[in-house]
């Protein structure tokens, strides 16, 4: 995940390694529970365990259907160590975004689903970059951005092909409308988490949009954060997720 500037003082094995953290890094991006991770097969079906059954609604809650142009997940990482300077932060999006929410009268009893194709995440997009302002400056060129999509998509890291989405389902919901407490199971390259989200619900006529702001820690997923000589310079611990989630109401219910 960390792009190493060309004109720098590092031999090419460590610029290469570099390079590579971003998608090690990805592999944690379900990692925010106190359970150990649950194996799944490739059909995503969890298992028999720790993680609960996922939340039904009643059968006259409203449909919702996420609007892909509209909605944003994106995955904030950092760099890291006494040699970070040389490295970049980076901004990884979610495209294609497919799902539902549904709305029900008792907001606890609502639920929805999400998946995030893998082989569409975005690197470093110039106005995301933007976004999240001067951390996130310079913008690194296209050939290193390049590299490291290449890298996350790999069979060695996401392996895409295989796993072609992460999986978002709400097991269980609490509070108002706008503070809720989210239970989550989140299914990604054969590893299911649960994990609790802070969420706000805004209904306007027939559109339900759904924010989140959070963060986990890399090894909660039993991922060792990269680092490359002799520590000098690393991928931090700690990502940061944010989450919109625009949703209209369907036609057909």
């Amino acid at each position: 995940m960390l792009n190493i500037p060309r004109n720098d003082r590092l031999p090419d094995k460590p610029r290469r390694l570099a390079a590579i953290g971003l998608s090690t890094l990805l592999l944690a991006m379900t990692g925010c529970a106190t359970q150990p991770p649950i194996p799944v097969g490739t059909s995503g079906t969890l298992p028999a365990g720790p993680v609960v059954a996922t939340q039904a609604a009643p059968a006259n809650a409203i449909r919702y259907q996420i609007d892909p142009n509209l909605s944003d997940v994106r995955f904030l990482v950092f760099r890291a160590g006494p040699l970070a300077r040389l490295g970049h932060n980076h901004v990884i999006q979610a495209r294609n975004i497919r799902g539902e929410i549904r709305l029900a009268d008792d907001i606890r009893r609502s639920s929805f689903t999400i998946a995030l194709p893998v082989k569409d995440f975005l690197v470093d997009a110039a106005q995301a970059r933007a976004d999240e302002g001067e951390a996130f400056s310079p913008q690194p060129d296209g050939e290193a951005i390049a590299g490291t999509a290449a890298n996350m998509l790999g069979e060695k890291v996401l392996d895409a092909a295989s796993y072609p989405t992460v999986d978002i389902k709400s097991l269980a919901a609490n509070g108002p409308p706008w503070g809720m407490d989210v239970t989550l199971s989140v299914t990604l390259h054969g590893t299911a988490r649960e994990m609790t989200v802070p969420t706000a619900l805004e209904l306007s006529g027939e559109t339900l949009v759904a924010t989140a702001f959070f963060a986990f820690k890399q090894t909660d997923f039993g991922v060792t954060p990269m680092s490359v000589l002799g520590g000098g310079l690393q991928v931090d611990n700690t990502v940061k997720v944010r989450m919109r989630i625009v949703a209209r109401k369907a036609t057909v219910q």
